[in-house]
């Protein structure tokens, strides 16, 4: 059974607000990570997914073939009917990331998979999400963060 990784990419791949020259920055960690564990699928949960088609956003994530490949989507983008669908009592527009994460599962063919999302931005998900690895927004991914989605995946 695949295990999913949800992957932002501002504060996440690279710095917030990192200069050109250092966008994805924190490909070489996260692709190196991702060719030690081949049961681990990447869905690309950051906003950029609304501006790049998936073969771009498979280059930002990897530059080796192998992980591209399991780049396998991106999350859907609620619109306003869908946030108030799967919102809570909270509001509809809360936790927007989980519940674009949750809609994915649902419809994907293992909607009961192990997933993990790197993030920077909390408020995007519940409180005290177990699948939530945080990214610190001004320094990105590091090992430790990896190490991290690793015991979420088993």
């Amino acid at each position: 059974m695949a295990k999913y990784l949800f992957l932002d990419f501002d504060g996440v791949m690279h710095p917030l607000g990192a200069p050109v020259d250092r966008l994805f920055c924190h490909q070489e960690l996260l692709s190196s990570w991702l060719l030690a564990r081949s049961d681990v699928l990447v869905v690309v949960s950051s906003n950029w997914r609304q501006k790049h088609p998936l073969d771009e956003m498979r280059e930002f994530v990897s530059e080796d073939p192998r992980v591209q490949e399991r780049v396998v989507g991106f999350t859907p983008t609620l619109s306003q009917n869908e946030a108030a669908l799967h919102g809570d009592e909270l509001g509809p527009t809360r936790f927007e990331r989980e519940s674009e994460i949750r809609l994915w599962l649902a419809r994907s063919i293992e909607p009961w998979a192990s997933w993990a999302a790197l993030d920077d931005q909390a408020w995007l998900f519940r409180p005290f999400c177990r699948q939530l690895v945080l990214c610190q927004s001004a320094v990105g991914l590091t090992p430790d963060r990896l190490g991290e989605v690793g015991r979420i995946l088993g």
